[in-house]
């Protein structure tokens, strides 16, 4: 046996030429591969003319030893070579797309938190004008409160009761975040009342895309005007620092968020200036207009008020009119009180709208009461001497007039008060009259044209009041 053939011995290899089947003595020491099955008309797999149906050991040694090489190399592995250039490669790759990686993820926190910003603008108007009796009540400097008892806010705290309203100039406002970072449980409890109005959880709302606690401004409460009335109100502000580190203050940026009130040129509100800094131009924010929110709930309440002296106004009419005698001197806005002593019989026998009182009774107080019938009171805002809720005496004024509770309740959820008593409109405890009727206490208003008022509470005590004049 020769070397070749030694060293094949220990290492044999086979080559498939279906090509050696068809010479004359092709199979010369070959051997069928496993399972290799003749052909039809084939007596055995040494005949078959097919490549891969037989094999023959490899003569020749030096491709043997060429495959073997190849085979033991295999078996060590990578060289130190091979396993540096891999290194190299991969790390060339990893350079070139971790920034690529970082920037798609720095989009996508970014836009998950414009959209927790929107989210959270949208629960805090609803949350807002849901409880802007309170929010706008409370008098509180830097903090917008949910709740008469103070157990839900957001920003620096309630500070209390009284304390400064901004009535002209500027302040800027310090910021909170939602809860101390590492913190949440420590969360402003007022997250609850913006979560419930936004359908979503308060820790969701409190947190931006990055994992952060967004940063909340709240400002004093402003004095604004509307349609001549005074208008109290809070902006609200939320900040994002877009991802920079933890310890990175929207102050150490330059952010402000400035609170301006000029009633010279009708400026009421606030804006955020984020600067010049690099960083603090990338910091995401919204804001929250209390005045827009208060204005729209003035401007519903007025609608409906009017509406309500117009068809009381018409009532006038139509007593008068119904009436075989037509007298000029009767008020037809009303019946008589128990109390009325003096004219009693100019009031309207046929109406069965009482008048509010001639002193009698609690008076109306501030903010007025429910629809259920209940009644709520804070922060030791006065009454209304001879004024009654919309629904008093079995709901006579509501069905005479063809209304609704609905269309007697304001848009802060109060029902309207009306005033047609002789004492009607002022304050209780004086009870000195400020409407026209039969039987008020200043003579000067016991002759006609007869009045009546339908009233309103808006928030801190201010008394939306619009008259009705009876016309023959």
């Amino acid at each position: 046996m020769t070397a070749p053939d030694r060293h094949l011995q220990h290492r044999p290899m086979w080559l498939s030429i279906g090509a050696l089947c068809l010479k004359a003595d092709p199979l010369a020491g070959c051997k069928p591969f496993a399972g290799c099955k003749p052909f039809a008309g084939f007596k055995s797999c040494r005949r078959q003319p097919f490549a891969g149906c037989c094999a023959k050991r490899m003569e020749s040694g030096a491709p043997a030893r060429l495959v073997a090489s190849q085979m033991d190399r295999r078996a060590r592995g990578f060289t130190l070579i091979e396993m540096l250039f891999a290194i190299f490669i991969f790390t060339l790759l990893l350079g070139v797309l971790a920034p690529v990686f970082m920037q798609a993820l720095h989009a996508s926190q970014e836009t998950a938190t414009e959209a927790r910003m929107q989210e959270l603008a949208k629960g805090t108007k609803a949350a807002y004008a849901k409880d802007a009796m309170v929010v706008d009540t409370t008098d509180d400097n830097g903090a917008l409160v949910f709740t008469a008892g103070h157990s839900q806010w957001i920003g620096n705290g309630p500070n209390g009761i009284n304390t400064d309203v901004l009535t002209d100039g500027t302040e800027t406002v310090t910021p909170t975040q939602a809860y101390k970072p590492g913190q949440p449980q420590k969360i402003q409890p007022g997250f609850y009342a913006i979560a419930g109005a936004a359908g979503n959880s308060p820790l969701h709302l409190a947190t931006d895309g990055f994992g952060q606690p967004v940063w909340v401004y709240v400002s004093p409460e402003m004095e604004a005007q509307y349609d001549g009335y005074p208008l109290y109100f809070h902006d609200v502000g939320f900040l994002s620092t877009n991802g920079l580190p933890a310890g990175i203050t929207p102050q150490s940026q330059g952010v402000t968020y400035t609170c301006t009130v000029d009633p010279d040129n009708d400026q009421y509100g606030c804006a955020f200036d984020l600067g010049t800094q690099k960083g603090a131009q990338h910091d995401l924010v919204t804001q929250v207009s209390g005045y827009a929110i208060e204005a729209h709930l003035y401007k519903v309440t007025l609608q409906r008020m009017h509406k309500v002296a117009q068809a009381y106004s018409s009532y006038f009419t139509t007593q008068y009119l119904a009436n075989p005698g037509r007298n000029a001197d009767i008020d037809y806005f009303a019946s008589a009180d128990p109390n009325d002593g003096a004219n009693a019989s100019y009031w309207d026998t046929a109406s069965v709208i009482t008048n509010s009182g001639n002193g009698n009774g609690p008076g109306w107080a501030f903010p007025g009461q429910n629809p259920d019938g209940s009644t709520v009171s804070y922060y030791g805002s006065g009454a209304l001497c001879d004024v009654q809720p919309a629904t008093w005496n079995k709901n006579n004024f509501v069905t005479s007039l063809g209304l609704s509770d609905a269309s007697v309740t304001s848009a802060w959820g109060f029902l309207f008060g009306v005033g047609n008593g002789p004492n009607s409109g002022s304050a209780a405890g004086t009870c000195n009259g400020n409407d026209r009727d039969p039987s008020s206490s200043n003579g000067n208003l016991q002759s006609p044209p007869y009045t009546a008022f339908i009233y309103a509470w808006a928030p801190s005590g201010v008394l939306l009041a619009d008259p009705v004049i009876g016309n023959y």
